[in-house]
């Protein structure tokens, strides 16, 4: 711990180890914040990333006004989950899954995912990621950007806009009827996008 922070450093070890000329990297949710994370740190290396629905700093919309210093990994929130008995942490992975797509036949796969997680790593990633704000950095990237967000109304469209107005190259693309799954939910739209960004040319 952070682990979040443990395999940042260690992707873009890989990265020069392997000595990559050139690399897209495609990141849903956290996995986008490590994208632009490591878009920054080697913005010569990195020629296009994928955000989705991700943000440089999800605090400010899951918990605005809350300073990074408050998220702790030994919290009364995180110490509930930890001690949360098989039953009760599957009906609250159930809800989460629930909440996150609105195609019923992957909210199971979703739950199984949560259960299959090692539990600490689970709940400290949240913490994790509660923490990060990555927007001076967006500044740094030289890489084109394809933002996918599912829709959240007029207002959290601007916030998208707001948090992403120092990325330099970016497309910004929002789904139809869709939660945080948006492969789940579009995946018709979603490869679309996404095979269209990763063939062109500019």
């Amino acid at each position: 711990m952070p682990w979040y922070t443990t395999i940042k450093k260690e992707l873009i070890k890989y990265v020069k180890e392997k000595k990559l000329p050139s690399i897209e990297i495609i990141g849903h949710s956290m996995g986008g914040a490590l994208a632009m994370d490591i878009a920054a740190e080697l913005p010569n290396t990195v020629s296009k990333i994928i955000l989705v629905d991700a943000l440089p700093c999800m605090r400010e919309v899951m918990m605005p006004g809350v300073p990074a210093e408050s998220f702790q990994y030994d919290s009364p929130y995180n110490n509930q989950m930890l001690k949360m008995d098989d039953n009760q942490f599957k009906g609250m992975a159930s809800m989460m899954a629930m909440n996150m797509t609105n195609n019923k036949d992957k909210v199971e796969t979703l739950t199984n995912w949560i259960l299959e997680a090692d539990r600490k790593t689970y709940v400290y990633g949240y913490t994790d990621l509660l923490k990060l704000d990555l927007k001076a950095d967006l500044s740094k990237i030289k890489a084109e950007a394809l933002v996918l967000s599912a829709p959240y109304g007029a207002m959290a469209k601007s916030t998208i806009e707001k948090q992403y107005a120092s990325l330099p190259n970016k497309t910004i693309e929002i789904a139809s009827d869709s939660k945080h799954f948006i492969m789940f939910d579009q995946p018709t739209w979603f490869y679309k996008k996404v095979n269209a960004f990763l063939t062109s040319e500019k």
